[in-house]
């Protein structure tokens, strides 16, 4: 009986060939899903500490008194830094009225928020919006992709 020697330690080299060829597939893909994945676990941190500061807004004295004031807002922004947990810091839209509200009464006219809804008494209600922004740095740069993206959330609470 005669044997023939193959390849390298008794290995023909195509198990080598086709991981070679499969590798940077796999690679790949794993990299894409840790990326969104990433992406997406702090974009849903971002929407949790945001409804935070919303919820802080709408029950805190300190806005129920005054909703642009520098002490609710100053709050509002605390609270949603320290509700998420890691990450780029924060960023808030300026201006004078950063935490927009918008009050209407139960019928759905808007009116000013220091001012009362019609006679009888009827309800007015208090719409708060609350935004913040972070930005995000894919582990890999994608091709078509931006190498920093900004995730926006915004929240409306009553």
């Amino acid at each position: 009986m005669r044997r023939t020697r193959r390849g390298f330690l008794g290995f023909e080299g195509s198990a080598v060939t086709e991981f070679a060829l499969v590798a940077p597939i796999l690679i790949t893909m794993v990299a894409g899903i840790a990326d969104f994945g990433m992406l997406a676990a702090r974009t849903a941190a971002l929407a949790g500490a945001t409804r935070a500061g919303a919820q802080y807004a709408r029950n805190s004295s300190t806005c129920q008194a005054d909703i642009q004031g520098s002490a609710c807002i100053a709050g509002i922004e605390s609270v949603i830094q320290s509700a998420i947990s890691s990450g780029p810091v924060l960023t808030f839209p300026s201006g004078s009225s950063p935490f927009p509200a918008l009050c209407e009464c139960a019928d759905g006219t808007a009116i000013t928020c220091s001012s009362t809804c019609g006679s009888g008494n009827v309800p007015k209600r208090m719409l708060i919006t609350v935004t913040a922004t972070q930005a995000f740095t894919p582990l890999v740069p994608w091709p078509g992709i931006p190498t920093s993206l900004t995730k926006s959330t915004e929240i409306r609470v009553q």
